[in-house]
């Protein structure tokens, strides 16, 4: 019996750790896939680009985290890799050359829209299908571009939502415009003027800066002098927008200010104190978690990083991994142009709700992400949180 017993064990043991060892290889077997971050980590588009880097990790490692996935049997995870563009187009362009060339990357996401522009040429030349950050309009989005995507929401959009918002709430009926001098800038003044027609509000004046000036009021001295009901920023990096939004105040400027595409809450209080009351800002979610999946996702953030470090931009990129491997995984390839035939009708869950690509009627092409956006409103020094506005149907397909 004490044999018996001996040689049980000694088989399950055994068992055991052939199991594991199994487990071990299949564990080792495991493929990287590498994916190109090209982002602002420093720079005055920063606020931008570490925010949305580490949402865009966190969407890769939870991936990783559940297992990672399979194609035709093969096991695989996910090696995002980040670079900093500093927001300037010839970095991003050498960027791109080291992660395609050099770093080998099957796919690419690129933050901005006249950086992702310089990076299109070498992308288009090997075959790279991209998820990006930028705006750039048409410039970027277009049938010529079948592997360019945008994995943000279109400054189109979010015109088409809070311009008729803007309109009630504040009573608007005149608008002028402050952008970059760079591609994203002006691609930012076509996106308006169609969508400030449709609600009957007339563009007062369109003015352009070099990105990095500190001064603004030669700019703002003119727009102020038409008299506009409204300011906008378009394109306007955060840090850049703030400063837009101090100096008007400065200026006598008693309208109100739409700090259009994505600046730092935050950051707008700290640098604009008491100018910064009756601004709205468009945002990607509350600084505070609310439901169930927002705080499985500030959780999963502050185990990585403080909870002083957390931006509502996260919200919007945390499940670009999660698009991605769908893709691949109902394809069951990795080929660029079968992923992007199909990622352009496929959908899927997130947080904020089913997403999917379109903008066949503005872009003629479906390669930009419909995703609502958020609005926040200073009030008595307070960031106030007005929830989420969907893009109205018919303006983007």
């Amino acid at each position: 019996m004490r044999k018996f017993v001996i040689g049980i064990t000694a088989t399950i043991l055994l068992a055991l750790c052939l199991g594991q060892g199994q487990n071990i290889a299949f564990a080792q077997e495991a493929k990287k896939i590498n994916f190109g971050i090209l982002n602002s980590i420093t720079g005055p588009a920063a606020p931008w680009g570490n925010p949305i880097y580490r949402s865009e990790a966190l969407s890769a490692w939870k991936v990783n985290d559940q297992g990672g996935f399979k194609v035709k049997g093969q096991s695989y995870t996910w090696n995002p890799i980040l670079y900093d563009h500093k927001y300037v187009p010839a970095e991003a362009a050498k960027a791109c050359n080291t992660a395609i060339y050099g770093d080998k990357v099957s796919f690419l996401s690129v933050q901005g829209g006249s950086t992702c522009v310089a990076c299109i040429p070498l992308m288009k030349e090997n075959n790279i299908l991209s998820l990006n950050v930028s705006g750039a309009g048409k410039t970027v989005t277009n049938p010529n571009n079948p592997l360019v995507f945008r994995y943000l929401a279109s400054i189109e959009g979010m015109y088409a939502a809070f311009l008729p918002y803007l309109k009630k709430q504040e009573g608007i009926k005149t608008v002028a415009s402050i952008n970059p001098d760079d591609d994203t800038g002006r691609s930012g003044v076509e996106a308006i003027e169609p969508i400030a027609k449709l609600n009957n509000l007339n563009i007062v004046a369109k003015e352009y800066f070099e990105r990095g000036i500190k001064e603004f009021s030669p700019v703002l001295t003119r727009l102020i002098s038409k008299n506009p009901d409204l300011i906008e920023t378009g394109y306007t990096d955060p840090t850049s927008a703030a400063l837009v939004c101090k100096q008007a105040r400065e200026l006598g400027y008693k309208g109100a200010i739409l700090l259009a595409w994505m600046p730092d809450p935050k950051q707008v209080v700290s640098l604009a104190g008491p100018h910064a009351e009756k601004v709205y800002m468009t945002v990607n979610g509350p600084y505070e978690p609310t439901t169930p999946a927002e705080k499985e996702i500030y959780q999963r953030f502050t185990a990585k990083w403080s909870a002083t470090e957390f931006d509502p931009l996260v919200w919007s990129y945390i499940d670009m991994f999660q698009c991605m491997t769908k893709a691949i995984v109902e394809t069951q390839s990795f080929d660029a142009f079968v992923l992007a035939k199909h990622l352009e009708n496929m959908t899927w869950e997130s947080h904020l709700g089913t997403l999917k690509y379109g903008g066949m009627k503005l872009f003629g092409i479906k390669r930009q992400l419909i995703i609502p956006l958020g609005l926040d409103r200073v009030e008595n020094g307070k960031i106030l949180y007005k929830g989420l506005l969907q893009v109205p149907a018919g303006v983007l397909d």
